[in-house]
């Protein structure tokens, strides 16, 4: 029988505190250990007894949320985080920041309904992101206990020469054979015309390693769909603007697609990608549109979407990016680039937050490699610019 994960509620209105309260009873497999009114006492209560999950409250006195979840990373980095705001319109710039230092999810407005059918919904979306935590928890320590049982390699290797070598033979932590992680070479006559990325839970800091490492001159447009609330797509690309040496903005209705630009959908709408003749039809532009179309995959914006939208705008070659994000989210859209010219690179599960859209490509035949989070800039640069991957590690 799987063990209860134990809660910690941070929480400083006592109504809130309430429904709160009433909420986490209902989910199975959980224990509410305490709860506290803020970060202070948060952090004394931690140290006399660990928890595996903390609910954040963002408006919590005496110390902000991202204050808070900077001791938590330092301090506790096994203990997961998800972060709430009673309030629609909290602060963006801290709800980003909170995501990209690595909360699992963040909740809003759940204090704008404190019916029983938001108390359902609420309810339904933290059990959801507890299944996620609990299987990442049992599958770090599937891992450690399989890495504990492991036999000692020997350590005599003299007289025995030392193979050099390749990063096309590295094997990925997680036991994938390597020919299966093996890097393939664009044919050389499919320039990339394109860079798509769709990702979801995890993303915000994922993103925040990835689009630091590309170049100004990438070349290319790069086209962003990250699940998020609407408060938070600008503040995300803000920070990730901040970051890189590639110009990063929340995509505006209309507005044309340029290359070394990257455009983050905004939250809430959906964004795709139209072409049209210039007067004279000597050459072709491609603008943003963003609408309010029902949710796909329970996603706004999603990333089928956008990328159905791709196969008909671009004639060239798409490079489609799936990374961490639980559903399913992407594949679709991949399949309909496929049937142009697309090349799709899936993150591998061992640096994946939640390994869902990722493995739903995986699975469907669709991913041409799998890469980790820390190499994916540099194979992404590789295939931009027509570079083979068949060098050596130094």
């Amino acid at each position: 029988m799987l063990e209860d994960l134990k809660i910690l509620l941070i929480e400083s209105t006592d109504g809130y505190r309430s429904f709160l309260l009433k909420v986490i009873a209902n989910i199975d497999g959980v224990e509410l250990t305490d709860t506290v009114s803020n970060g202070r006492h948060a952090l004394a209560k931690l140290k006399q007894a660990p928890v595996d999950l903390v609910l954040l409250q963002m408006e919590s006195l005496a110390m902000t949320g991202v204050t808070i979840l900077e001791t938590l990373r330092e301090s506790y980095p096994e203990t997961g985080v998800i972060a709430i705001s009673a309030s629609d319109s909290a602060n963006p710039e801290d709800a980003a920041n909170v995501v990209q230092m690595g909360a699992l999810d963040f909740i809003s407005g759940f204090g704008m309904d404190l019916s029983e059918g938001g108390a359902l919904s609420l309810r339904r979306r933290l059990m959801t992101l507890i299944g996620l935590y609990r299987a990442r928890r049992n599958s770090r320590l599937a891992k450690q206990l399989h890495q504990e049982h492991l036999p000692m390699p020997k350590l005599e290797t003299s007289g025995i020469p030392q193979p050099r070598i390749l990063q096309s033979e590295m094997a990925p932590r997680n036991g994938v054979k390597a020919a299966e992680q093996s890097p393939k070479s664009l044919a050389t006559n499919k320039r990339i015309d394109l860079l798509a990325i769709g990702v979801s839970t995890g993303g915000p800091n994922a993103l925040a390693q990835l689009i630091p490492l590309l170049p100004a001159d990438l070349g290319i447009p790069l086209l962003i769909v990250q699940h998020m609330p609407a408060i938070m797509t600008a503040s995300l690309a803000e920070s990730l603007n901040k970051k890189s040496a590639m110009n990063v903005r929340e995509a505006a209705d209309g507005e044309e697609v340029l290359p070394n630009v990257a455009y983050v959908a905004s939250g809430g709408f959906h964004m795709t990608v139209a072409s049209e003749r210039t007067p004279g039809g000597s050459s072709v532009k491609r603008r943003i549109q963003l609408n309010s179309d029902p949710p796909e995959n329970s996603c706004r914006p999603s990333v089928d979407v956008l990328f159905r939208s791709l196969a008909h705008a671009y004639c060239g070659t798409v490079l489609a990016v799936i990374m961490t994000g639980m559903g399913s989210d992407g594949m679709k859209g991949v399949l309909a680039l496929k049937q142009n010219k697309c090349y799709c690179i899936s993150q591998t599960e061992e640096t994946c937050v939640v390994y869902g859209m990722p493995r739903a490509v995986v699975e469907a035949g669709l991913s041409d490699e799998k890469i980790p989070l820390h190499n994916m800039a540099c194979r992404i640069m590789e295939l931009v610019r027509g570079q083979d991957l068949k060098r050596e590690v130094q």
